[in-house]
């Protein structure tokens, strides 16, 4: 089984011609793989050629289009489950009454959080830059990624387990808790319009479009 979620930057439609393409992209090249594969290789070796196919995007006047896109994929194979993610859209994996987020925001607060733990910065400067935080710092079509979220060892899967793969339209507006209990002890049809229906009543404002995947390990 492979699931992978786009969540496009830099306007309506370049957006959604950046996210498209990479869907695409990664679709060609994940059913023109070898049947026994090394996940972890073919998410690191794909990286390029997505960053390169949105790079290199042109419009119909040949004007390079300023766009981008984050990605968050996954794979199963058998009962391993392997993940690769760029950007801040988010892999949750929730086992029983459990949440875990397996993947980081590729954005400001990453490298702020990292220099303030360090001490390379003080709480001051942490605070004077926290309003630009959320500016992603690595980007399916920024010209060269170096920053990504690859699992080396697959995680082994049990039955029950629920794979939740979202732009971060879903989780700015629901917190993690509220997204375990809008999902858990339904079948993924019923998980699936419980998290949009909550998503929904709490989001009173037009914050983003939210795009995710729901899958249900049996």
């Amino acid at each position: 089984m492979f699931a992978v979620v786009c969540d496009g930057m830099g306007g309506l439609s370049e957006g959604k011609t950046a996210s498209l393409t990479v869907v695409e992209k990664i679709k060609e090249l994940y059913f023109s793989k070898e049947n026994d594969i090394d996940y972890p290789d073919f998410f690191l070796n794909s990286v390029d050629i997505l960053d390169e196919s949105v790079f290199n995007l042109r419009n119909e006047f040949g004007d390079k289009i300023k766009t981008g896109t984050t990605i968050v994929a996954i794979a199963i194979e058998k009962d391993c489950l392997f993940w690769f993610s760029v950007g801040d859209s988010r892999l949750y994996i929730i086992r029983g009454n459990e949440i875990v987020r397996a993947t980081r925001d590729h954005n400001y607060f990453l490298s702020l959080n990292q220099s303030l733990k360090s001490g390379t910065i003080t709480q001051k400067q942490y605070d004077d830059e926290a309003s630009k935080g959320d500016t992603l710092i690595s980007f399916i079509g920024m010209g060269g990624i170096d920053l990504m979220d690859i699992n080396k060892e697959p995680l082994k899967l049990s039955s029950g387990d629920i794979m939740l793969l979202t732009s971060d339209g879903l989780y700015k507006i629901l917190k993690d808790d509220e997204i375990l209990n809008s999902v858990k002890n339904e079948n993924v049809e019923g998980a699936l319009e419980t998290l949009m229906k909550n998503l929904i009543t709490k989001n009173k404002t037009s914050q983003d479009n939210t795009t995710c995947i729901l899958i249900k390990y049996l």
